[in-house]
């Protein structure tokens, strides 16, 4: 009787047997999933894991920010690997004091979680140039990835690599943007 009955399920009587829908999703799953964003997701949202507010901060010199773990509601102790870049303090405030990165380290029980924090400045907060004279400026605590931009450019210009040239008397804020941050330079020409 059980084999009269396996044999039921694979037989084709009109209507579709279970092993079409086998053959279905094989194919579903080896040719349209790992083509569309769903296969290239490695960090999938779950509701109930415990992680960190931020996995990658950039902060301005003297900026401070608040790392909160979620869903965990025990005892955390927070620890910096370079103190002279950004501490943090018990309650996880970080702090940003110079130039440069570190990593914000979160002990629990079992599990550490970990935070990279880029602190970022400007070269030159003031500059005074005469007129036809350039200088470069550059974000220290980053490599790539700055808009320069002038707040007049008819009074000094700004090249995409940060070279501020002085082209008549005045003064002027040179800005500079990165990852949400804007950086400026008070620019005197004389």
């Amino acid at each position: 009787m059980k084999k009269n009955s396996l044999s039921k399920l694979f037989q084709f009587r009109g209507a579709v047997s279970i092993l079409y829908y086998i053959a279905f999703a094989a194919l579903l799953w080896y040719l349209i999933i790992p083509h569309t964003s769903l296969y290239f997701v490695n960090n999938i949202f779950t509701p109930f894991a415990k992680r960190l507010n931020a996995e990658d901060i950039t902060l301005v010199k003297g900026e401070e920010f608040k790392l909160r773990v979620m869903n965990f509601n025990k005892r955390l102790y927070f620890s910096s690997t370079d103190i002279k870049v950004a501490d943090v303090s018990i309650f996880g405030n970080v702090t940003a004091y110079r130039a440069g990165v570190t990593i914000i380290r979160v002990k629990m029980r079992d599990d550490v979680l970990k935070c990279r924090v880029r602190v970022i400045d400007i070269n030159k907060k003031t500059l005074t140039l005469k007129a036809g004279k350039s200088y470069r400026l550059n974000v220290k605590g980053i490599w790539f990835g700055v808009s320069w931009s002038s707040g007049n450019t008819s009074i000094a210009r700004v090249s995409r690599y940060g070279n501020v040239t002085a082209v008549s008397k005045g003064t002027v804020k040179i800005y500079g943007k990165v990852r949400g941050k804007t950086l400026s330079s008070t620019v005197t020409v004389r």
